[in-house]
């Protein structure tokens, strides 16, 4: 499971995500397409087992990263995101929401609302 924070607009509002990583893939790609030049595809992205991360054991957040356009171009500047309040974003933005990624997004609401069910079955 995953734990971060994500800064909105001023504020510190909480995300979790929560379930098994199924390797789609999504979060190691930008919204035009470039792709880190870690991520091995082994199949279609966004499929179940279709990258697996070259680096995975040596990744820290801001590890400097390379990223390849879809016309070859070399794209530097960019960083890993390991365990961060941007690799939550970026797993909501291009997994969650498209539908590929196996974690699922608990909201504060969600998990105020547990909260209260726990505390009214104790």
């Amino acid at each position: 499971m995953a734990k971060n924070e994500v800064e909105t607009y001023g504020q510190i509002q909480k995300m979790m995500l929560t379930g098994e990583c199924n390797q789609c893939g999504a979060c190691c790609f930008t919204r035009s397409g470039a792709v880190c030049e870690n991520l091995e595809i082994l199949t279609r992205e966004g499929l179940p087992n279709a990258t697996r991360c070259r680096v995975y054991s040596e990744r820290y957040d801001g590890l400097p990263i390379r990223m390849i356009a879809k016309d070859g171009r070399i794209l530097k500047g960019y960083y890993c995101a390991k365990n961060s309040p941007a690799e939550v974003s970026v797993i909501i933005e291009m997994g969650i929401k498209k539908g590929v990624c196996s974690l699922t997004r608990v909201d504060d609401a969600d998990r105020a609302g547990a909260e209260q069910l726990k505390r009214k079955t104790t």
